[in-house]
């Protein structure tokens, strides 16, 4: 059985979901297991504890790029041991262009843009023994979605931890590279 490590907080959104399907997964966070992956030292601590797992599992959203930082701190030293499987969590506004000065979309573009390098190099001559998803889903039904946009059609957090299984079941020869979720309003 592979041994899974998600960075983001259990008690919370996707991860709880993920830690229903799998609880001997182990968690991440800044409020749960003190790692702040906002600084760059903690982003590494958790490369290195990242070696002892063969799922990584990046949930958490971390501002000013951080979250596409500590996927490449896991993806740095698993690229030398030839072996795991990244699943990064982007989100759906990676892809519309607004006149906005908000961050967000951006920061899901530069995670988007090193998953899809990372996938390619792994998939070239150069056999990194890693497999790499962008999984891109729409608005996540939480307490803070539901608050900041109350109207908008959400996908259920069992929902999207249903997909990561299947990702994770595929056969090891197949690397699913990107996949986008939204939830259709009358559907």
């Amino acid at each position: 059985m592979s041994k899974i490590l998600v960075a983001g907080n259990p008690d919370y959104g996707l991860s709880k979901a993920i830690k229903f399907l799998y609880p001997d997964a182990t968690f991440v966070s800044r409020t749960h297991g003190n790692l702040d992956l906002s600084i760059p030292s903690k982003q590494r601590e958790l490369a290195e504890l990242s070696m002892d797992y063969d799922i990584f599992i990046a949930v958490s959203c971390i501002w000013r790029f951080a979250q596409t930082e500590y996927v490449q701190e896991v993806a740095k030293r698993w690229i030398e041991r030839k072996h795991g499987y990244i699943i990064a969590i982007g989100s759906s506004a990676d892809t519309p262009v607004k006149g906005t000065a908000w961050m967000y979309p951006a920061e899901k573009k530069a995670l988007r843009s090193y998953c899809r390098q990372l996938s390619q190099i792994s998939a070239g001559e150069n056999d990194y023994g890693l497999k790499v998803t962008y999984l891109s889903p729409g608005n996540i039904h939480t307490p803070k979605q539901d608050e900041k946009m109350p109207n908008t059609a959400k996908l259920e957090p069992a929902y999207i931890s249903s997909v990561i299984k299947w990702l994770i079941d595929q056969p090891k020869s197949i690397n699913i590279s990107e996949l986008c979720l939204d939830r259709i309003i009358n559907g």
